[in-house]
């Protein structure tokens, strides 16, 4: 079976506690070089969901494959080309930034020298340099964002899944963040990110997907999204979001 470099494919995946459904048999596809945007009310499986595709949960049914490898048959595959940042990132914060990303590079998997370099690289581009030596216990929360993400890619992912990346994170950072992710989508990797901010996925995302009580119910360009809300052709997602998420939850 051939699959499309670096797809993310959800097929039908449910995921249930008991009686509550989380994920309601949702299918989507993510491709190569897409900044795909997860927008979703809070409580509407976004965070569920990312969990699930990089095999921290496990469905209940459905399928999650990357780049064709499924993220329950064949796990080690699958998560050793994706990166994820959760919502609220935890690091050890016993150790300096330098050795938490040493750490992390090491256990992906990352040789010595090519570590070195990716982290004093990853250190400049997102300003922390001099925070090298600190430990990360005593980082801003923003700071330990940006460790994070950086942590999250110093393997080169092909597959990066971000769950709510700008949280924390001041407004020049946010910019620079939003260009990063950009960059990447140009590079090649396929981004899942999930998001609260409007603005980032209208103005980032190639593609948006509107979830709201476990179910995909709107997917599309901001275009295609316009038209399905009967909204205005320059209509902003805000107001696009809100009469798709009225109208899945009168169904």
């Amino acid at each position: 079976m051939m699959f499309h470099m670096s797809d993310i494919v959800v097929e039908n995946l449910t995921k249930s506690y008991g009686n509550l459904i989380a994920l309601d048999n949702v299918s989507l596809t993510v491709h190569s070089g897409e900044v795909f945007g997860l927008l979703g009310p809070n409580g509407a499986g976004k965070s569920t969901l990312l969990k699930t595709v990089v095999g921290i949960l496990k469905p209940t049914s459905g399928t999650v494959r990357l780049n064709g490898y499924d993220i329950v048959q064949n796990p080690e595959k699958a998560k050793e080309i994706a990166g994820y940042v959760p919502e609220n990132p935890s690091l050890y914060t016993g150790l300096t930034v330098k050795e938490f990303l040493e750490f992390v590079g090491k256990i992906r998997g990352v040789s010595d020298d090519s570590l070195d370099v990716k982290i004093d690289e990853s250190l400049k581009i997102f300003v922390l340099e001099e925070k090298r030596h600190s430990l990360t216990g005593s980082l801003s929360k923003g700071m330990k964002q940006k460790v994070a993400i950086i942590a999250s890619t110093l393997h080169d992912p092909e597959v990066l899944v971000l769950d709510e990346p700008l949280t924390s994170l001041d407004p020049k950072t946010q910019r620079f963040v939003k260009e990063w992710i950009a960059s990447l989508g140009r590079k090649g990797v396929t981004i899942l990110l999930s998001t609260h901010n409007l603005d980032v996925a209208q103005d980032y995302a190639n593609t948006i997907a509107i979830i709201d009580r476990g179910r995909i119910v709107a997917v599309g360009g901001i275009d295609s999204l316009r038209r399905m809300a009967d909204a205005k052709s320059d209509a902003r997602l805000d107001e696009v979001f809100l009469r798709l998420t009225a109208e899945s939850g009168r169904e």
